[in-house]
Formats: structure tokens, sequence, C-alpha cells
């Protein structure tokens, strides 16, 4: 059985039970406890879930990962789709990037535009603010209001207010996890919320996430797969999930790396 299997089982029974044990799961999925804790480890690591002893419980809102430690998860990843991403992007658009570390790498890795046909990029991501305070080829503006500071960003009413503003030409939405049955999902309420006004400002909206998430889920749905355009990933995913990706209309880019 592979990793992502035996995870996808894992995250099964923390769904049906609220708990695993590692005696538990080696002894149901016929492996050893040392391949369970290397697992659980990743898992955690993704905020999928959170390690007890001899265990794991599922996570609160309150245990998502800080910006920070998913920031270094899969970055070589990240950095390559978000160079895909970044080129799916055309002067003169008004385009939306949400506050997740892909997404900042999608604001990072925009290319040069006419200064006489500036691109418009609106955020409720600090870093990615930041990032491109400096650019005199890209107007920047932050959403505003209540401020998380786990994830580097704004999210409430506030914010989602600001964003209904716009009319976007492409929103850039990643997500915690993303079940192909049930669609992208997030760990807690604000974060979904937001990012449900992001695809309902957009004509174009692109999922960007890199395939550690797939056959997983978070707390919050925000969106079926067909709600999205497009989708950017580093690599194909398991066959079914890729049979439903097609099923459900998506265009899809493969930032593969160079041979």
């Amino acid at each position: 059985m592979l990793a992502k299997q035996r995870q996808s089982l894992i995250l099964d029974g923390l769904d049906r039970d609220g708990e695993v044990t590692v005696a538990g799961l080696a002894k149901r999925l016929a492996v050893t406890d040392e391949t369970i804790r290397r697992d659980l480890a990743k898992l955690a690591e993704r905020g999928r879930l959170v390690r007890t002893h001899g265990g794991a419980v599922r996570p609160t809102a309150t245990d998502e990962p800080p910006f920070a430690q998913r920031q270094s998860s899969h970055a070589s990843e990240k950095h390559r789709i978000g160079r895909a991403a970044a080129q799916l992007v055309s002067a003169g658009e008004v385009i939306a990037i949400d506050a997740s570390t892909t997404g900042l790498e999608v604001a990072r890795q925009l290319p040069e535009f006419p200064k006489d046909c500036p691109v418009t990029v609106v955020s409720n991501g600090l870093d990615a603010v930041r990032w491109l305070a400096d650019r005199t080829d890209v107007k920047v503006v932050c959403t505003g209001g209540e401020f998380d500071a786990a994830g580097a960003c704004f999210v409430g009413p506030l914010a989602e207010a600001s964003l209904r503003q716009f009319a976007f030409q492409k929103a850039f939405v990643s997500c915690a996890a993303l079940d192909t049955t049930r669609g992208p999902s997030e760990a807690s309420l604000s974060h979904a919320a937001i990012k449900r006004t992001f695809l309902a400002m957009a004509d174009e909206a692109w999922l960007v996430a890199d395939s550690s998430k797939f056959g997983h889920r978070s707390g919050c749905y925000f969106a079926a797969l067909n709600d999205f355009t497009g989708l950017v990933t580093d690599q194909p995913p398991m066959p079914e999930d890729t049979l439903r990706i097609s099923e459900a209309g998506l265009t899809v880019h493969y930032a593969i790396p160079p041979a």
C-alpha cells in the first residue's frame, strides 16, 4: 500500500472516531509502528492531525500550522507551481491572490508588465502585499479586515466586503486539503469563507495546490471542483483523482521540474 493510501485511511479513521492510535493503525494496515509514526508525522506537518502520546487526534481551527512553518513544507513544489501560475497572468488584468504559502509564490514570480499597463493584485495575505509593494508595474490592494496572526492574513466580514468591490479576471486560491470527491477544504470557517468570496468575484478561478494535498480533508469545504477553471499542481495525482478532475472539466497545468 502506498503512503498516500495509508494516510488517506488514517484520516478516514480520524473523521470517523476522532482519534487513532499507532498500535491500532499498525494492526489494521498491516505495517510497522514506525511506518505509522512516519505517516502521522507527515500528516501533522501538513496540519491534518495533532500528534498525541501513542496516536493522533483531529485538529481544531487553532491547530493549523503557522504560516512560516507551512511555507517551508514542500517549498520546491510550491515554487514551481507559483511560477507556472504566474505565467497565466496578462498585463492590465485585475487578479486576486489568497493568503496561502502557494499564493505567495504566485505573487513572487509574477513577470514584469508594461508600466503603462500594470496588473492590479488584490490579496488578503500580508506577505504577498509586502512582497509586491515596491513593484512599479503592479498595483497592490490589501483587503484589510481582522488580522489572523498565525496565517499572516486578513479574514472576516470586512475582508470579504473588500473583495466584493472587485471584478477579477483571475483568482489564485490554494487549500489545506483536496478531496477530489467533495472539493478543497480549509482548517477554519473564516479561511473557507474568504476563499468562497475570491471564487465568487472571479471570471477564472485557479486552484494552486501541491500534490501532498490530494486525498486529504480539513475542517471546512469551501468549493466543488467544478467551481474552478483549472488546477496548477506539481505532478499527476492518483488515477482516480485524475479522472474526477477531468470529469469536472478543469484545465490542468503540471509544474514538473526540468529533467
